[in-house]
């Protein structure tokens, strides 16, 4: 597609192994409103779509639950694309044999604003791969929401920010298998919920407990409430996060249940420029050469091999001696 405004042009994909590229900038299309099927800007049903370089904006329907993209085939990849102000940013159907990987991607300003809508939801899919995104500003609903059997959350920017009034940072309301690695999460003075990041509260019903929470910076500016809150069941393995602000870190879990080491929740000046949203660490700073060796889980390396690179891309992650704590080196 060539780079310009589409007014109102939306449409259904029903063919297979589709890639579809805005070409030399974004192919942005303006919904108005217009929805294929009722339902999305583009609705795709077929299986094996690339969508890259596109913008998706203005999805709105009668039942409020109007989408850039709802996926109702199998296999979804995103890349640098960006959702604003649509009723859904991505909305899909559960498809136990889907894997969906979205990167190098915006979100932002998504939401009916009813609670119930995100900047993307992702239903009962086999897996989910969302990294090097920058997800902000959901209206009210979750920065992200997933029900996917298996999570890879790497290397992400989900804030809320100074205007942002998202209810969860990241939702993982069913569980299952979840990798949170390398992200920069920020929950604001007007978010809708208690609580920064939400394993396990409507049940595990995914079938594996296990949650991985590594290398992370997670910021609470509503000066209250939960930064992690947890099903009683989740086996949790925190490791080199940062939590910063006031919270109680761990809700919901039993304490026998938590494997943890060298995190740290402070309230000091650690940052290079906090108001601004740079958590870069500064000279002194307790967390610098602070972490430790994460492991692995069966093949899956849990050490950050990159950082999030603002705006929506990554940068590798160079460790200069130790490992620094949270998502950036020193």
């Amino acid at each position: 597609m060539e780079p310009g405004d589409y007014e109102n042009d939306a449409t259904s994909w029903t063919a297979n192994n589709l890639i579809i590229i805005g070409n030399g900038g974004f192919a942005h299309l303006k919904s108005n409103g217009t929805c294929a099927e009722g339902k999305a800007i583009w609705v795709i049903k077929g299986t094996n779509t690339t969508v890259e370089n596109i913008r998706f904006s203005g999805a709105k329907v009668p039942d409020n639950n109007g989408a850039g993209i709802r996926q109702e085939g199998a296999n979804l990849t995103v890349r640098s694309c960006y959702f604003e102000d649509n009723q859904n940013g991505i909305l899909t159907s559960d498809n136990s044999n889907s894997e969906i990987l979205i990167e190098y991607s915006e979100f932002s300003s998504n939401g009916y604003g009813d609670g119930y809508t995100h900047n993307l939801y992702i239903n009962h899919v086999k897996k989910l791969t969302f990294q090097y995104n920058y997800s902000h500003h959901t209206k009210i609903g979750h920065n992200l929401k997933t029900r996917a059997f298996n999570n890879y959350i790497l290397y992400n920017r989900i804030m809320d920010e100074k205007e942002g009034t998202a209810s969860y940072q990241i939702d993982i309301p069913n569980g299952g298998l979840s990798f949170v690695v390398g992200n920069v999460i920020e929950q604001g003075i007007n978010a809708e919920n208690n609580s920064i990041i939400s394993y396990g509260r409507e049940g595990i019903t995914n079938g594996n407990n296990n949650f991985f929470l590594i290398n992370n910076t997670i910021v609470n500016d509503k000066g209250s409430g939960y930064f992690v809150n947890l099903d009683s069941t989740t086996v949790l393995k925190s490791v080199n996060n940062i939590f910063y602000g006031v919270g109680e870190v761990y809700a919901g879990i039993a304490t026998n249940n938590i494997s943890q080491a060298t995190n740290i929740a402070t309230q000091n000046a650690i940052f290079a420029d906090k108001d601004n949203y740079d958590y870069k660490l500064v000279t002194g700073a307790s967390p610098i050469n602070g972490g430790s060796d994460a492991g692995y889980y069966d093949t899956f390396n849990l050490n950050p091999q990159y950082i999030y690179y603002h705006k929506s891309n990554k940068a590798n992650r160079v460790v200069k001696d130790v490992i620094d704590m949270g998502a950036f080196e020193f």
